[in-house]
């Protein structure tokens, strides 16, 4: 949980300063919820050792996108107030509506530590990511 609230308050910085190069703060932003979004649905997927195993090439594939939205959104600059309030507006409501679903999976998990065993070295080191 730790992890992924991280990456959520690290998204909502670098959403807030994106803006060029073909790349908008708002089509950076979008691919970051996106990818959000992806991984609470890869977290809830996993109910067995089989759903885990399939799950670690999803988060590293969405680990790599993450990786590649964080370099995006080095590489724009800082987008005006209106659209940064607008930004930080849309990610309020991207942690309300993926944090709850990250969390309950994550404690679900938790109870499980065969399951967390197989999916722990593909979700070490996810803060980094940003």
């Amino acid at each position: 949980m730790k992890t992924m609230m991280l990456m959520l308050v690290l998204a909502f910085s670098f959403a807030s300063g994106c803006s060029g190069d073909g790349d908008t703060a708002q089509r950076v932003f979008g691919d970051m919820a996106a990818n959000m979004k992806e991984m609470s649905a890869i977290l809830t997927s996993v109910t067995d050792e089989a759903s885990a195993t399939a799950a670690v090439p999803k988060i590293d594939a969405v680990r790599a996108k993450m990786r590649d939205c964080a370099r995006r959104a080095r590489a724009v600059p800082r987008p005006d107030a209106a659209t940064e309030q607008t930004l930080n507006d849309a990610m309020q409501a991207v942690q309300r509506e993926v944090m709850p679903a990250i969390a309950t999976a994550k404690e679900r998990l938790a109870a499980q530590p065969d399951l967390m065993a197989i999916l722990a070295p593909a979700l070490q080191g996810m803060e980094n990511d940003l």
